[in-house]
Parts: C-alpha cells; sequence; structure tokens
C-alpha cells in the first residue's frame, strides 16, 4: 500500500504503473493523465490529502458552471470524478477498483489492517455467503475513506460524530441499501467493541432502518420473454454474450452471480450438462445443458469470445478481457432491452434480469412440477423458499406460460 506522507507526483507516478499492469487502453490513459496533470498544478505537488482532492473538484465544477447531468459537460465531468475517486482509493488501498468491484486482495491501511482482517475472518468461518463478506469490504472500504476525509487514522480515535457523519453521507440511497450498510457496520462495530479496539459502543448510535417488504416477484409471460430475446442483436459479439447469459437464467434458473462466475470446466459437453458450486449457498448443483441453451454458448465462444486467458465464460469486452466484477447486476442490460421490445412494465416493479428466474418459478408450478423439484432446479437450500414465488396471485401465474423442457438427456 502506498505510504500515507507521499507526494502527489510520487503517487500519481505509481498509480499509472498501476494501471498500466491492469491493460488500461492508451485512451484510459490519456484522460486519466490530464486530470492529473491538472490536479498536480493545483496541489503544487503538496503531500497528498483528500481536502486537496475534494478542493480541487470543487474547482473545477465552479470552472464548468456548476454539476451538469447530461451532454459533454457532464461526460467531461464524470472523468474527473472518476479518476480523483480512483487515486484515493488507491492511496489507502493500494488496488484499483473497477467498476466499484473489490476483486483483489485489499491492503487495508496500517491502523486498521487487523481489526479489519480479523473481523471479515470471524464471517468467513461462519460460511457465510462470498457474496455477504464482499458487501462488508465494501462498507468498510467506504467508512474508511469517510474516516480519511475527517483526519482519523484510527479505530481508537473514533467519536459518536464520526457515526453520525458517515450516516448522513449516505444520503439518497435507498432505506433498504442504507438498512444494509449499517447493519453491516453495526456488526463490526460491535466486534471492535468487544476486541477493545474501541472504548464505546459506537453501535448503539447507529440508526435502525426498518424496510417493510411486500413487492410480489415480477414475472413474464413465455411470449414476452421471447420479445426480449428476439430485441438482442445476435450479430455483434456483445448480443452473443448477452443471449447466452439470459437464456441461462430465463432456461436453467440460473443466478446471475453463477452465470458471471460459470467456468468453462463447468460444462460437460459429453453429458450435456452443467456443474457448479452456488455463488450464493455453497452448494453443488448440477443441471442439464438444453439444446438451445449449449448451441447459443458455442456461438458466442466460437465468435463472440475475445482472446483471454480469463477462465470464466463470460468476460467483458473493455481490455483487459476479464470475468464481470462481482457487484455488476446487468440491470441495465435487462432493462435496456425490456424497453427496446415494447413491452409494458405495467405494476411490476422489479424487472431485473432475475425476474426471469421468478417466470421460470411460476411456470414449473404451472406445469404441476412438485414443488421439491423445482426447488432442486433453482438451487435453493430450503424448499420452502419456493413459497416466495406461490405468492403471486393466481390471474398473475396463469400467465405463467413458459414453456418447461424438464428432459435431461436432451442434447444440445
Amino acid at each position: 500500500m502506498i505510504q500515507k506522507q507521499t507526494r502527489f507526483s510520487d503517487l500519481i507516478l505509481s498509480f499509472e504503473e498501476e494501471l498500466k499492469r491492469n491493460s488500461y487502453s492508451k485512451d484510459s490513459l490519456r484522460r486519466y493523465r490530464k486530470v492529473f496533470g491538472e490536479l498536480l498544478e493545483f496541489s503544487s505537488n503538496s503531500i497528498y490529502s483528500q481536502k486537496v482532492c475534494t478542493d480541487f473538484l470543487v474547482d473545477r465544477l465552479k470552472q464548468a458552471g456548476g454539476f451538469f447531468t447530461a451532454g459533454v459537460s457532464s461526460k467531461n465531468q464524470m472523468y474527473y470524478l472518476r479518476a480523483v475517486r480512483s487515486l484515493t482509493d488507491f492511496h489507502n488501498f493500494g488496488t484499483i477498483f473497477r467498476r466499484k468491484d473489490i476483486g483483489e486482495y485489499i491492503i487495508w491501511p496500517e491502523n486498521y489492517r487487523k481489526p479489519v482482517e480479523l473481523y471479515l475472518a470471524t464471517l468467513i468461518s461462519r460460511s457465510l455467503a462470498p457474496r455477504y463478506i464482499r458487501q462488508n469490504e465494501h462498507v468498510f472500504r467506504d467508512f474508511i475513506i469517510y474516516l480519511d476525509a475527517c483526519g482519523v487514522s484510527s479505530l481508537a480515535e473514533l467519536a459518536p460524530q464520526h457515526i453520525s457523519g458517515f450516516v448522513s453521507s449516505l444520503v439518497g440511497f435507498s432505506p433498504t441499501v442504507i438498512s444494509s450498510k449499517l447493519s453491516i457496520l453495526r456488526g463490526f462495530l460491535r466486534y471492535a467493541y468487544l476486541e477493545g479496539n474501541i472504548m464505546d459502543s459506537l453501535a448503539d448510535v447507529l440508526p435502525k432502518v426498518h424496510c417493510l417488504r411486500t413487492t410480489l416477484p415480477t414475472v413474464w409471460t413465455s411470449e414476452e420473454i421471447q420479445k426480449i430475446l428476439k430485441t438482442i442483436d445476435r450479430g455483434s459479439p456483445t448480443g452473443k454474450r448477452n443471449y447466452a447469459m439470459i437464456l441461462l437464467v430465463a432456461r436453467l434458473g440460473l443466478r446471475i452471480g453463477d452465470v458471471k462466475n460459470l467456468k468453462l470446466t463447468d460444462i460437460d459437453w459429453q453429458q450435456n450438462c452443467i456443474h457448479i458450486n452456488q455463488n450464493k449457498t455453497g452448494n453443488p448443483l448440477t443441471l442439464p445443458l438444453l439444446s438451445d441453451v449449449g448451441w447459443a454458448i458455442i456461438e458466442y465462444l466460437k465468435t463472440g469470445r475475445p482472446i483471454t486467458d480469463c477462465e470464466n465464460v463470460f468476460v467483458r469486452y473493455n481490455p483487459p478481457f476479464v470475468s464481470f466484477a462481482s457487484s455488476t447486476c446487468l440491470h441495465g442490460m435487462i432493462s435496456a432491452l425490456i424497453s427496446k421490445s415494447g413491452i409494458p412494465a405495467g405494476n411490476r416493479q422489479r424487472t431485473g434480469i432475475h425476474s426471469l428466474r421468478h417466470s421460470l418459478a411460476c411456470g414449473l408450478l404451472q406445469n404441476k412440477v412438485e414443488i421439491n423439484t423445482i426447488s432442486e432446479i433453482l438451487g435453493h437450500s430450503n424448499p420452502e423458499s419456493v413459497s416466495h414465488y406461490i405468492r403471486v396471485d393466481l390471474s398473475a401465474l396463469r400467465q405463467c406460460s413458459l414453456s418447461v423442457e424438464v428432459n435431461q438427456n436432451e442434447n444440445k
């Protein structure tokens, strides 16, 4: 990790070397250099501090006449925001977080390292889901960045006003997201108090956000799903990839996390099946490789996938050609397809890619497939989880005419 007392010129030089190591394009390097050249001049090559970075951004926004939400000016401003935020991450954690993902080993700041790593180790020892562990890392990262901006360099310096200030910084997030972040922070603060890292029980300062979840699962009919699939441009590499990914969710019911993590070695072409260890539960799951799904993957691998050493089936198209970030939900992709297809959203509140999994479950229910079998197909650790889909009213359930293929011997 970069030392705390470092000048902007040295930090920027190390940051650029990290960009090159991660195979950033020449165009990206040029944009970063432009921003950092201005930052270096603004700071007079002083010792790095978040305050200088913040003052620099405020100065540039004033020069532009304010903050723009659209157009060329907005795009230029985002370059500045992204560059400065990336430099802050690199200074504090010694790595560059792509697309808000924490995929590499994090070198936590020295005064926070031991309590944070020990707490994460306790979560891992409890066999909690990797996704939840990563969520904890995200919250700790944001919390430490906030404390650094406040001049707090260790947990021993924490005070109630710092906790309240961090809570105030979450304004704008949904109640569900705020509740999740505060719950994670509350668990860590309790641990830190019991371990003697902080002197007061600061977990009690955090407010409790109650979220009432009554939204029913979104369900698409088979005709609507076909419309969504037909809007995909299967002549382009991106379209071939997206088509195969969506089919894995709509036809096999895989969670999007498992689709993103699908390895080339997980596909058994001889037996026409897929073997995975589920990201959410950690349990193994074997599903038949249906014909249309298999051929979609083959078409993508042959004519759509960029040349890369990545072991994942699906990769990004921005170099370096690596797997998707764990935090990428692909909501934008499915939302754009739904909008393009002309399907009215109606009263459907959740239209993410996970809704295709809901639709498969409802289709199986309508076709009188046993609940235990549905639970096995969807990879639930508890068969009672299927009851979540039974909550859909009968009129919606009758619309679930998604055809069901359960022939495990079907060839691709």
